[in-house]
Order: C-alpha cells, then structure tokens, then sequence
C-alpha cells in the first residue's frame, strides 16, 4: 500500500490536516467495523486492518518528512572555532573533541526539549482522546508533537557528522524510542460493543499491555521528576509485561481488528526498552 492508496482509502486528500485525518478515519472505522456489519465479519475486520494501516502510514511518513538540518550550524560553529596553526596531529585531536562536543551538547538539548514534551503529554493526559480533543488541549498536542518531531529530525542529521558508535547508538536509540512513541499514541481504534468474541478476547488482552505499558512510561517521562526521584523497579518491569501481553496478543489474535495496534504497541515497548537500558543502566 502506497501513500497515494493510503489517502484514498481514508476518503481525504493529501493536503488535509492531521485532524480532518482523524476525523475521516473514525468516520470509516464506525462504517466498516466488525460490529456494523455482522453478516460479512471477516471483510469488516479485514477493512479495519487496512484503515489502521493507512492512517497510521500517513501519520509516520508526515512525521518523517524531513525539516531543517543543523548541518549549516555545525559548520558555522566549525568555522568560529577553527584552531589556530599547529601540528597536524594537534590540530585533528582539536577538530575531534570540537565535533564530540559539539554533538553532545546538541545532543542534550534535543533530548531535554524532547523530554520537557513527553511531560507535558502526561501533564494533560494526552494519553487519553476524550482530552486530546478538547480544544484546549488541540494546541498543546499539536506544540507536542512538533517539538518531537524537530527534535527527531534534528538528532537524525547528527548522526553523519560522527563515527563514533556510542554517540551514533544514543542518537539513534533515542530516536526510535521518540518515533515509535509518536506512531502509539497516534493509534486511533474505536471501541464498540463488540459482540465479536475474537475482538473481545484481543481487546482484553490489549488492554493488559497498554496498562502496564501506561504505568512504565508515565514513570520514566512524568512521575519521578514530580517525585524527584526514578523507581526503576516500577518501569522495566511493567515493561516487560506489556511486551509479553501484546506479543501473545499479536501471535494469538493476529485476525482481530486490534491487530495493527498491537503491533505498534509492541514496536514502541520494544524500543523503549533499548531507551531505557541504554540512557538508566549506565
């Protein structure tokens, strides 16, 4: 599926906003899903499979589009601090610490920024729609998510500037745990009464995982700077469990309409557990 059949299949066209997307596709998913059309349960679901995927195909690639380089940054401040003549030897040692520092401080400040949005998310309960569509709330999200996705973009063109792996593993590490946290909280299934039992039993199952997954990033990003201090024993943990729920649920309700979801969810556990082992263990 490409992204021109991907706005096709959410009936909007590509210049639509992120939240006439979202309009759009709880629109369909009400139409097509499982529960609204009882006689044909295995084309409902597989419709709401694909509706998922496009909309969150959408969603990604707007994400990952790309945004102003630091690259010309770099370079200026290179330029400001070239080294005075001296050994060849001297000068590249000079060169090299200038480049490390310069990546690490950049570095912090994306991931700080980073970190202040992901408090907010929590300050606001974001995490929940109800509130996310408050119209107080729209802008904040929307503030959120920029921040994210500047951030995101702007570790990305570190990441040339540098070959050394411990700095290349943080960079990339933190930017896996940023897009696959934007991707899950982006996942727009809609509940109904399902009379389903497959859908019922994958909802339960589901619904398992993102409760302890709830409990170790709000953790990791929210509680401990309140409480001014980290309990590590509650986030890896929990983590662990939320991973073992959605992997059952993917492995054992791979028809069920909350298939795609889970499958994000567990991509985003996963790489919040790089982030956590990399960043707390150290």
């Amino acid at each position: 599926m490409n992204l021109r059949e991907c706005y096709r299949m959410l009936e909007v066209s590509e210049k639509a906003t992120n939240e006439e997307l979202a309009l759009s596709f709880k629109r369909l998913a009400y139409k097509y899903h499982p529960d609204k059309n009882r006689d044909r349960i295995e084309w409902a679901t597989r419709a709401m499979a694909d509706l998922n995927i496009a909309y969150n195909m959408i969603m990604s690639h707007r994400f990952e589009d790309s945004v102003d380089s630091i690259i010309p940054e770099y370079r200026e401040e290179k330029r400001a601090r070239k080294p005075k003549a001296r050994k060849t030897e001297e000068r590249d040692e000079d060169l090299e610490n200038f480049k490390r520092e310069f990546l690490i401080n950049k570095f912090v400040q994306f991931r700080e920024n980073s970190k202040d949005a992901l408090y907010r998310y929590f300050q606001y309960s974001l995490y929940s729609f109800a509130r996310r569509e408050e119209i107080r709330n729209r802008s904040v999200f929307n503030g959120i998510i920029l921040t994210l996705r500047t951030s995101y973009h702007s570790i990305k063109t570190l990441t040339p500037l540098t070959t050394d792996r411990e700095l290349i593993d943080h960079f990339t590490t933190f930017n896996e745990m940023i897009f696959t946290f934007y991707k899950s909280s982006e996942c727009l299934n809609i509940l109904d009464s399902y009379k389903n039992i497959i859908d019922v039993e994958a909802y339960r199952s589901f619904k398992k995982g993102d409760d302890k997954l709830h409990i170790a990033h709000k953790e990791l990003f929210y509680d401990r700077h309140n409480r001014g201090f980290f309990k590590r024993e509650i986030t890896f943990p929990n983590l662990m469990e939320a991973e073992d729920h959605f992997a059952f649920t993917v492995r054992r309700f791979p028809r069920s309409t909350w298939a795609v979801e889970t499958g994000i969810k567990l991509e985003y556990v996963r790489a919040l557990k790089k982030y956590f082992i990399l960043f707390f263990s150290e």
